[in-house]
């Protein structure tokens, strides 16, 4: 593991009104780990992990990323930095091609927005890196294909594989798996971790299914009413008494 963490929270937290969310959360996330994130439904997972993104501003508290505080810059700044984001919902343009959608992610992050509409053979550089990031997802064989016909597992791949032409060092997921059917869940998560761990790119991911948070994370954050209520690696995790009353018997 890196010495250094990349990411860190200091006291995160965040009032709607009278509610409190998010209580004075302190982690730490390396650039080079799988970190899950559990806890029932209202612990405060997706609200932390806005934060994080610039999805929502901070009440109080400090989020340091790659030594710098970033607390109160702009979302598409963050992600310029190299935080970035997937949702349970693919981000992805139905009435384009995968290979055209992997490629509007990356002329998005070289600021080429402009050039979308040009016919891909005069652009080479963008064609090959976005032929190398299908290779990376196992995407090539979809190519071709209009996003809308796709299965939801591969839709899922693909959203996750335009946030990584943004090239992060840091990928929050909400729920990678949200909507994929028991089959394809491995395979979904098998292969984003396989493209995290080759490209060096840290995941922190909200999922509900426990046993895809055993089998993929090296650490899992549990949280309760808005507090970290463990942070260990899985087995200590997932046998500690207070984490088993809270969130497993209750489910997640």
């Amino acid at each position: 593991m890196s010495t250094e963490p990349i990411l860190r929270t200091e006291n995160v937290r965040k009032d709607f009104g009278s509610i409190v969310a998010v209580d004075g959360v302190s982690v730490e996330f390396y650039d080079d780990e799988i970190v899950g994130i559990i806890g029932p439904n209202g612990a405060g997972k997706t609200t932390f992990t806005n934060l994080i993104s610039g999805a929502l501003p901070l009440t109080d508290g400090t989020i340091i990323f790659d030594g710098e505080d970033i607390s109160g810059l702009q979302k598409y700044k963050r992600v310029r930095r190299g935080l970035v984001r997937s949702f349970q919902i693919p981000q992805i343009y139905d009435e384009m091609t995968v290979f055209e959608n992997m490629q509007a992610s990356v002329l998005s992050r070289k600021q080429e927005n402009n050039r979308l509409f040009m016919p891909t053979i005069r652009d080479s550089a963008s064609v090959s890196e976005t032929e190398q990031l299908l290779e990376l997802f196992n995407l090539e064989a979809h190519a071709d294909d209009h996003t809308e016909h796709l299965p939801h597992g591969v839709r899922k791949v693909l959203d996750v594989a335009m946030s990584f032409a943004l090239e992060p060092e840091i990928m929050i997921l909400d729920e990678p798996t949200s909507g994929v059917g028991s089959r394809e869940k491995n395979a979904v998560m098998e292969t984003i971790t396989e493209a995290a761990v080759e490209q060096n790119i840290g995941l922190i991911f909200i999922e509900h299914d426990m046993e895809l948070i055993r089998d993929y994370s090296d650490r899992i954050i549990a949280l309760h009413e808005g507090r970290v209520l463990a942070d260990d690696d899985v087995a200590a995790v997932m046998e500690s008494e207070e984490v088993n009353q809270f969130i497993l018997e209750g489910g997640v």
